[in-house]
């Protein structure tokens, strides 16, 4: 994190100025402007890109730069190099576009918090804004914003209720010691047995696709090792 980033208070909510989508297409724009050489540019001209105020590219800027997705001096700001690679990714591939930001931001305070509140069960938007933005200042949008970042970013997940969760990664037990299996994994076999970097390499489609599938797979296990029959 920037010199400059840490000069602002170790808990950062976003802006409530601009919706997370909106702040994505500034980061866009930043960057089809200001190209992989990173140029600066002043509160001003970034407004003029997105077609907003001033006031609410100044009132975005402080969570961004918490985050490590802008950096600079002033009143004069440019894309980090993680900042422009989102962009280049939400271009070819969101969901890896998604992953990116999820291994950035996997141990953030938000992200520590969330898996505090969520360790015991699902929770509505509101519940878990309230837990994020407790002690924090500004509206009640910060907080709910805050949520739709990490849900961006892959590190919560929604239950049929809509409500928040834990991805299933997060909510899953850890493994035993044992190093062997003593039946085949199945339907699982693809998966198990492929490499990350292919899995998220791609296209969205399959990508969703195949996560879906698999956490369908997940629940019914999971349902079966619940309600074991009898013999």
């Amino acid at each position: 994190m920037s010199a400059s980033a840490r000069r602002y208070s170790p808990r950062v909510l976003p802006s409530e100025r601009l919706t997370p989508r909106r702040q994505l297409l500034m980061l866009d724009a930043m960057a089809e402007v200001g190209g992989p050489d990173l140029r600066s540019m002043s509160v001003q001209d970034i407004a003029g890109l997105i077609g907003v105020s001033v006031k609410s590219v100044s009132r975005t800027v402080p969570f961004l730069l918490h985050t490590g997705l802008l950096q600079g001096e002033g009143r004069a700001w440019s894309l980090t190099e993680l900042a422009f690679r989102l962009t280049q990714l939400r271009t070819a591939d969101t969901a890896r576009a998604r992953l990116l930001l999820r291994d950035r931001w996997h141990d953030s305070w938000f992200h520590k918090v969330a898996l505090k509140q969520l360790a015991s069960g699902p929770l509505e938007d509101e519940k878990l804004a309230q837990s994020l933005s407790a002690g924090l200042p500004g509206p009640y949008e910060r907080g709910l914003y805050l949520t739709e970042w990490m849900a961006y970013a892959l590190l919560l997940d929604r239950d049929e209720q809509k409500r928040f969760i834990l991805p299933a990664e997060q909510d899953t037990p850890p493994r035993t010691t044992e190093t062997t299996h003593t039946a085949p994994f199945g339907v699982l076999d693809p998966l198990l047995g492929t490499p990350t970097e292919r899995i998220s390499a791609l296209p969205d489609g399959d990508f969703i696709a195949l996560m879906g599938a698999y956490r369908t797979v997940f629940a019914s296990l999971a349902s079966q090792s619940s309600h074991p029959t009898g013999h």
